[in-house]
């Protein structure tokens, strides 16, 4: 592999520096004839036919994305000049940007490795991207490692070089010339050096790299090792039941599916800082970021846990279950796909419903979240504007670029997606009397597609619902992703013994959303009374009925002064100048509220245990896992 394979050296120079030094060994065998032709539409350089056979053209690129986060982000806006040389003679080779993110290199015939060289500017934390501080380093590897076009399936070993105090977590394996008393590794002066392997380019940019002072807690569940990799908790401690909690969690991810877990080892990496939300899937590992003190409060570790939730589900959904458009990534441009309402959607239905079957959030809790859910969704009238599917394909340029018609126009298929999960699988609780449920069409999606090593289409997710449930049930789950999204969830949930209520309903409302601190506009709901009156985004609202208004008084203001069907007047500031501008308050729909409803039938409430079973939390043992299936 050595002779054949790439062979990377990531350092970190300077604790603090923001920056990461990178080295490429790339093997020219790889380009001889047995093995592939050099890279397309690259003209060799010289006159006639003797300089063009005594040249080979390598072209190399850096991913513009990382997938789980559907945006262009272009990390080689980021790396410094490449200096391109012979790795052995050390012979200066000709480097040059053939694109934003491409580069050719003309590599003389007797050159047998190549050797690339750059920095990498990292001070950005967040999960998709690479942060350098005096406290850690952390990286994607799709925004450090260049790899040669047209070969996805070169092995690489990359070596870190990091200081000695620090710890390294990866999901990549170490290199089998390391034995397993070989980590931490050797130390090189005050540095330490580990050397990892990746199989192939995927396996490479899909293993984010954690390096600090961290604190690593390990566990087993379902004879597999897990650990949660915690950096950044500057003195607050973690809940003592943090491992037994993630366990429960996989252990409830795990039955979804049935059989053996889909990983060898799964890590948490875990980026704790003073704010931040967000989670990046991976195939054995994800990367969370979170506020540290949230950790102390009981809502906070909850909503860890969901986050927690949502990415390892990501492990069978998406990582491995994933639409045909994404079997195979293009790592340069967009990947387009109609189906994230199924693989984000689908997945953010689940992240709590884990840690409700876990025992980790109480029935009162998780319908709470459910109402929260619900209300997101029939708030925002882009749902009968644009599909979940449409909203899918568009994430590339809506979902990740948000403005403040974005909630008009689109819909969020997180949250859209998660409602249209909830309505699907109590139909098909209903269609079989309890006897199936959403879990059974993953199951089966997953053995049809890929434990078959194949992606699925719409076909398959077709298939799938109609083995367990009623031609009725599957139209109603195509209108959702591909019409507007409106499911009659009253009756549905009335049919698991949970009541929907509206209240608040006969308040004022105006279809205004303020920026966070202040009273300026940052969206105005399609239709609203705010909409029909002119009022604009980025209008400052000054005072209501001659009331001067802030961002603490507006609400108590407003409700004091506002009625349904009455005309207020607004003192606002647009562009500099200040004006007044009446506007007829309407009436609010109201908010949205779940309660158990002990008077329902007993049929009902019959599914309504079934759909809400939780495993007590005092409880021993793992949860029942359907038979198993075998991934291919």
């Amino acid at each position: 592999m050595t002779n054949h394979g790439l062979s990377y050296r990531i350092e970190v120079p300077e604790p603090g520096c923001g920056e990461l030094l990178v080295d490429l060994e790339v093997p020219m065998a790889a380009w001889s004839p047995a093995t592939g032709s050099p890279a397309a539409g690259i003209p060799a350089h010289g006159t006639g036919a003797d300089a063009r056979a005594a040249e080979r053209e390598v072209l190399v690129f850096l991913p513009a994305w990382t997938p789980g986060s559907y945006l262009v982000r272009d990390y080689s806006r980021h790396l410094s000049r490449i200096a391109a040389t012979d790795a052995v003679s050390g012979a200066t080779v000709a480097c040059r940007k053939v694109s934003k993110n491409r580069f050719a290199l003309t590599v003389p015939a007797t050159t047998e490795r190549l050797r690339l060289s750059y920095r990498v500017y990292a001070h950005e934390l967040s999960v998709r991207t690479a942060d350098v501080t005096g406290e850690h380093a952390f990286w994607n590897h799709a925004c450090l490692l260049l790899w040669p076009v047209d070969r996805p399936l070169l092995p690489a070993i990359i070596e870190v070089v990091f200081p000695e105090a620090w710890q390294l977590a990866c999901a990549l394996p170490a290199c089998p010339t390391e034995s397993a008393e070989a980590r931490p590794a050797t130390i090189r002066g005050r540095q330490q050096v580990r050397r990892l392997l990746a199989r192939d380019m995927e396996h490479a940019f899909d293993s984010p790299c954690l390096v600090g002072s961290l604190q690593v807690c390990s566990w087993t569940s379902l004879g597999v090792r897990h650990s949660i990799v915690m950096d950044g908790l500057a003195g607050v401690e973690p809940p003592a039941s943090l491992t037994d909690d993630l366990g429960r969690i996989v252990e409830a991810a795990a039955a979804v599916f049935g059989g053996p877990l889909p990983y060898p080892e799964y890590a948490f990496l875990c980026l704790f800082a003073a704010d931040g939300h967000g989670g990046l899937e991976h195939r054995d590992s994800t990367t969370l970021l979170f506020a540290r003190t949230a950790l102390g409060s009981d809502k906070g570790y909850r909503e860890f846990l969901g986050l927690a939730a949502h990415e390892l589900f990501h492990a069978w959904n998406v990582k491995r279950l994933r639409p045909v458009e994404f079997w195979a990534y293009d790592y340069e441009r967009e990947n387009y796909t109609s189906f994230l309402w199924l693989i984000e959607g689908w997945t953010a239905y689940y992240d709590d419903l884990l840690c409700l079957r876990a025992g980790l959030l109480s029935r009162s809790d998780y319908l709470e979240i459910v109402a929260k859910n619900i209300n997101s969704t029939m708030q925002a009238p882009g749902r009968l504007r644009l599909s979940l599917a449409e909203s899918s394909f568009d994430a590339w340029i809506r979902l990740y670029r948000p403005d403040e018609n974005t909630r008009n126009s689109s819909q969020n298929y997180y949250v859209n997606g998660s409602v249209a999960a909830l309505a699907l699988d109590l139909m098909i609780r209903c269609d079989s009397g309890g006897k199936a449920s959403l879990d059974d069409v993953l199951r089966r999606l997953w053995t049809d597609t890929y434990a078959a090593g194949r992606g699925f289409g719409i076909e398959d997710v077709s298939r799938a619902v109609l083995a367990v449930a009623s031609p009725n049930t599957l139209a109603a789950m195509m209108e959702f992703a591909n019409g507007k999204l409106d499911p009659q969830l009253a009756p549905l949930l009335a049919s698991v013994g949970i009541r929907l209520q509206v209240r608040d309903a006969e308040r004022a409302f105006l279809g205004l959303q303020f920026e966070s601190g202040s009273t300026v506009a940052a969206s105005i709901t399609a239709g609203s009374p705010a909409h029909l009156a002119g009022l604009q985004p980025g209008d400052e609202v000054l005072a209501l009925q001659g009331l001067r208004v802030d961002s603490n008084r507006w609400q108590d203001v407003f409700q004091a002064v506002a009625r349904p069907d009455a005309t207020v007047e607004m003192l606002l500031a647009r562009r500099g100048v200040v004006q007044r501008l009446p506007v007829v308050a309407g009436k609010s729909a109201g908010t949205v509220a779940l309660e158990v409803d002990e008077s329902a039938p007993e049929s009902a409430r019959h599914l309504r245990e079934l759909w809400l079973a939780a495993r007590p939390k005092d409880r021993s043992g793992p949860l029942p896992v359907p038979a198993p299936v075998q991934p291919t």
